[in-house]
């Protein structure tokens, strides 16, 4: 469909409607994206693993968190998250979005939050947005510190960031080797 309407763009004479058609061609193109991402994250590469995969557990996550938040964060998840990603990285990851939410929902007075956990170039970067007061200047900062030290110790870095339009946006990443 997309090499398709690629195809008629330059049938058309209407700028407004070339752009239009460019336009969907590349929101096929994310879709096909995410599509991608999702069959990887449903494979089993390993018979019989019990252990849980972090898309699954991050969904958990976010899922648990609705309650002390009041509201259903956005969850948006991009590469190969289940097969790049190793166990104790996963560990790491999960503990860190769940303090990263539990933050938003105790100290952010925040009406909405997004999360983005995404694989790529040997990179997992976690982001968590919210729309609060942003952080204040608190001295007591134990909780970030002790996700600082995670990602330090996975050779990574965390930042916490002020945006423009307001609110909190801590970014958590670490490298990440595929198997």
């Amino acid at each position: 469909t997309g090499m398709t309407l690629q195809s008629v763009v330059r049938f058309v004479d209407h700028p407004g409607a070339q752009e239009r058609l460019l336009r969907a061609v590349d929101d096929l193109d994310e879709t096909i994206k995410i599509i991608r991402s999702t069959i990887f994250g449903l494979r089993v590469q390993e018979a019989g693993r019990s252990k849980r995969r972090l898309r699954s557990r991050a969904t958990d996550t976010v899922q648990q968190a609705v309650r002390s938040l009041g509201f259903t964060p956005s969850l948006r998840m991009e590469g190969l998250l289940d097969t790049d990603v190793p166990p104790e990285t996963t560990e790491h990851v999960v503990a860190v979005l769940a303090e990263a939410l539990s933050n938003v929902a105790r100290h952010a007075h925040a009406t909405s939050a997004s999360v983005a956990l995404v694989v790529r170039g040997g990179t997992l970067t976690l982001s968590v947005s919210d729309n609060g007061v942003g952080v204040g200047t608190s001295r007591r900062r134990s909780g970030l510190g002790n996700l600082a030290r995670r990602a330090r110790g996975l050779g990574g870095t965390m930042t916490v960031e002020a945006p423009d339009d307001g609110g909190t946006r801590l970014v958590w990443t670490v490298p990440v080797v595929p198997r």
